[in-house]
């Protein structure tokens, strides 16, 4: 079945939280209770998807907004689900945001029950989501040297 593009009714952004590490870098996944995926949110109106990334992933790990800097986007997503039977037609802009190496997770406990950094091997394992993985390939080239990945496919 071919693909077909939608218009999207709800946009959000977030992405791949890293920080460099002993071996590398580490990744932050956020679990809502449920999955483990990538710090996101939805995107305020006015707003720019990289500063809704920035502001999601402040709020949901507790890392001061400040102290993340944007190195790049990744490729984003395009999802299907429903909530109180209305199909939602959902876009997520990733980006490739790194932190200080000495960067602590404080999540917000109304939004997240537990974050972790996490090697990106770890991180691949633990996904629940192919979006998820494909952000964080995406992110790994980019901290490899091998260039961003394109922001769209």
């Amino acid at each position: 079945m071919p693909s077909r593009q939608f218009r999207a009714n709800e946009i959000s952004a977030g992405g791949v939280l890293a920080r460099p590490a002993q071996d590398g870098y580490e990744v932050c996944l956020v679990n809502d209770g449920r999955y483990w995926g990538l710090p996101k949110g939805n995107v305020e109106r006015g707003e720019k998807p990289v500063d809704a990334a920035l502001r999601e992933m402040s709020e949901e790990t507790g890392v001061p907004r400040g102290d993340l800097r944007v190195v790049g986007a990744l490729p984003g997503s395009e999802y299907v689900y429903r909530r109180a039977g209305r199909l939602i037609f959902k876009r997520v802009d990733h980006f490739l945001v790194m932190a200080p190496a000495n960067a602590e997770l404080h999540p917000d406990p109304v939004e997240i029950s537990e974050a972790a950094w996490l090697t990106v091997d770890e991180a691949m394992a633990r996904a629940s989501f192919r979006d998820t993985r494909t952000a964080l390939e995406g992110a790994l080239r980019t901290l490899a040297g091998d260039g961003p990945a394109p922001a769209r496919p």
